[in-house]
Formats: C-alpha cells, structure tokens, sequence
C-alpha cells in the first residue's frame, strides 16, 4: 500500500504559518493568530479542481490537501479552545475597563490626578 505524505514545499509552508502565527499570537493574541494563519492555510489549498494527470501526481495532491486541511482542523480547534476559555474566565477587555458612566461619578477613583 502506497503510504501519502506530502510534499516538502507544503510540510514547508505548514511550518512558516505556524512560527508566524505563533509570533503574532504573542503581539495581538491566539484569536487574531489564528485568523490570520486560517487564511495562509486556506491559500495552501487549490482554487479548482484540475483533472488528474498521473497517480503519483494525484496521490500527491491528495496528501497536499490532506495536510492542509489537518491543519486548518487543528486551528480551528485551538481557536474554539482558546474562546471557551476566555468565555469561562471572563476574560473580555471590556470588563476590566469603567464606563464613562462610572469614571464620572468619582473622579478620586481615577487614580492620582483625581485627587
């Protein structure tokens, strides 16, 4: 039985899209990471279907799109992970930060210049 693998440029660019995303998750965080490497991913996949010229040829494809879209899986499941947790911890910027409404009821509470 021929074993699928795929190719070394796609293993490659599997490779580049993580260390970036895990580069910008560590500047703007795992949602827009992940956002960002579903859309280098998504790239990685062919645009049409070609009619298939040899096995090998066909067997490659195969294995291409496989990796892909493992991958994409992957992310995809990190990125509902990484949601439901913050929905659990109650980890919305929004939160932490006053309203206009409350920073104006006491301005002492502001900090130093309010005093």
């Amino acid at each position: 039985m021929n074993a699928e693998s795929a190719t070394a440029e796609v293993i490659d660019a599997l490779a580049r899209i993580e260390m970036q995303r895990l580069e910008k998750e560590k500047e703007s965080g795992v949602p827009v990471s992940c956002s960002w490497a579903l859309g280098k991913l998504h790239e990685l996949l062919p645009r049409e279907r070609k009619p298939a010229g040899t096995n090998v040829e066909s067997t490659t494809l195969r294995a291409n799109i496989k990796a892909a879209t493992r991958a994409i899986g992957q992310l995809r499941k990190l990125a509902q992970i990484t949601g439901q947790r913050a929905t659990l911890k109650g980890d919305r910027p929004w939160r932490h930060q006053k309203s206009w409404r409350d920073a104006r009821k006491d301005p002492r509470e502001t900090g130093p210049a309010g005093r």
